[in-house]
């Protein structure tokens, strides 16, 4: 499977003024570098942020893990009918 297929961005909103533009120090690996939204100059952490975002975040990994589910279950079936073509026996739906 290709996983370039299930990689998401996400867009990270300010909960304060709705913007999504955010200024951060050149340490963004560290979750408790500052970040600031451009829109309202609000201060927060890069983990406060990411927490205010918990439920689109969480909506995105639903969605991608259900794509993945399903074109699994696509495949397989695409193999067991290969597997078992001419077999009288054993039919695939």
């Amino acid at each position: 499977m290709n996983s370039d297929k299930y990689s998401r961005n996400i867009e990270l909103i300010c909960s304060t003024c709705g913007g999504t533009q955010f200024e951060y120090g050149d340490d963004i690996e560290n979750d408790y570098v500052e970040v600031r939204c451009i829109g309202c100059d609000r201060v927060m952490s890069k983990e406060g942020l990411i927490d205010e975002n918990s439920e689109s975040i969480d909506e995105h990994t639903r969605e991608v893990g259900k794509e993945t589910v399903d074109d699994l279950a696509k495949r397989m079936k695409k193999e067991f009918k290969k597997a078992f073509r001419g077999n009288k026996n054993i039919k695939i739906k």
